[in-house]
């Protein structure tokens, strides 16, 4: 007996082969073939615009590359620091800004001040130049001696009396005097000081003309020497070796000393630079000369130093006078009170050095000598010295008293006379 599949045998003509679809070549290759063009198509374009756009963007970089920084020092115009619209910043900043503003304005005070006082100084600076009728043969031309600043210390109904400093001018055989108005005039030497290189030269009023006199005036000595360490000075002429000069500082020592033969000098020392060759004078706060600046060659210094113009009073009256400067040849200093206590030695002046050949040396002073009288006054300074010799004559005979220590170590009393002469 055979068996039949019900499934068949229930639905015989319904069952149906499923046959797949025969592939259509052409089909494909003309689908390909189109996917292919839109390709090369977008390809195209897409080098065109790559071509078009890119050496565009390119540049652009190039540009940002070689732009250069800007430097802004202030604030740009119209941003809220210009305009002060921060509160908080301009209440910060405010204070400060109006303290430089004050420290700026005291500052324009205070050189306003040195200069109102050094104004009526200044027109008593003048220009010194030394003269002689010796031609000069390479130039046809008279020779000079020295070219210095000097300033009108005296002036009466006679003359104008100038102070300077040189070891030149003594030399000369008359001086033309260029005053700070410009008017020259012609002058001549009353006396020099080849120890301190002071020279004094006389104007007399006639050579000026009468329309121009009244424009030149004379600085103010200070009488006293009482200078005190901060004080403020002024210099005048040429402190830093440029003419007409103008220098403001303060004074920094008093105890310096000049010793000369035959004379002790305070050195009033300052803070303001000295420059080569300079010269000119220290004004104190009320306008006054209190010392003429330095120009010695054993005094050079990184610094203004001046001499004490209240301690050549006596010096300054010789050379005005035309009087002769007497010479002895001591080179001493003062002892101190505190010097002859902690040593134990007697007051007066400890002679340091004797010149060689003056007269003092002929007549047996020695280095370690004590002077103490001069014809038979007691004198305890240098300077007191220095004031006794100048009142005396060359050729007239000093009495000299001085402490020696004998063999024993004793200081004894031994009298020398000494012949002044001139220097």
């Amino acid at each position: 007996m055979v068996m039949v599949d019900k499934k068949d045998q229930d639905y015989p003509f319904i069952k149906e082969t499923i046959k797949e679809r025969p592939i259509d070549k052409k089909t494909v290759l003309r689908r390909r073939a189109m996917a292919a063009s839109c390709g090369i198509v977008f390809g195209i374009c897409a080098v065109v615009t790559v071509m078009a756009f890119v050496p565009n963007i390119f540049r652009q970089f190039e540009k940002e590359a070689k732009k250069p920084e800007t430097v802004q020092l202030s604030p740009p115009a119209g941003s809220e620091f210009a305009r002060g619209t921060d509160t908080q910043t301009a209440e910060s900043v405010q204070p400060e800004e109006e303290e430089d503003a004050d420290s700026a304005d005291h500052l324009k005070n205070v050189y306003k001040t040195i200069w109102d006082i050094a104004e009526e100084p200044r027109k008593a600076l003048v220009q010194v130049t030394g003269l002689t009728d010796t031609e000069d043969l390479l130039n046809d031309s008279l020779l000079t001696y020295g070219d210095e600043e000097g300033i009108v210390f005296l002036k009466n109904k006679d003359a104008f009396y100038i102070l300077t400093t040189s070891d030149e001018l003594e030399k000369a055989e008359k001086f033309k005097i260029t005053f700070s108005n410009g008017v020259m005039a012609e002058g001549t030497l009353c006396g020099a000081d080849p120890r301190t290189k002071l020279v004094v030269v006389r104007v007399p009023v006639k050579n000026v003309e009468e329309e121009y006199r009244d424009e030149i005036t004379a600085v103010t000595l200070a009488p006293q020497d009482d200078r005190q360490q901060t004080e403020p000075v002024i210099a005048i002429g040429s402190p830093n070796g440029d003419t007409n000069s103008l220098i403001y500082g303060n004074i920094t020592s008093i105890s310096g000393k000049l010793t000369i033969p035959d004379a002790e000098y305070t050195l009033i020392t300052t803070n303001m630079a000295a420059g080569n060759d300079g010269g000119g004078v220290l004004l104190d706060m009320d306008g006054k000369m209190i010392g003429i600046i330095l120009d010695h060659e054993e005094e050079k210094s990184c610094v203004i130093r001046a001499v004490s113009v209240a301690q050549l009073g006596t010096l300054l009256e010789k050379l005005s006078n035309g009087e002769p400067i007497c010479y002895a040849g001591l080179i001493g200093t003062t002892i101190s009170q505190i010097q002859s206590e902690s040593r134990d030695i007697p007051g007066g002046v400890y002679i340091d050095r004797v010149e060689s050949n003056s007269p003092a040396m002929v007549a047996g002073v020695q280095s370690g000598d004590i002077l103490h009288r001069i014809n038979g006054e007691e004198i305890t300074t240098m300077r007191e010295y220095s004031i006794r010799l100048q009142s005396m004559k060359p050729g007239q005979q000093a009495e000299l008293t001085v402490y020696r220590k004998n063999p024993s170590g004793e200081y004894v009393d031994v009298e020398l006379d000494v012949l002044i002469k001139q220097k």
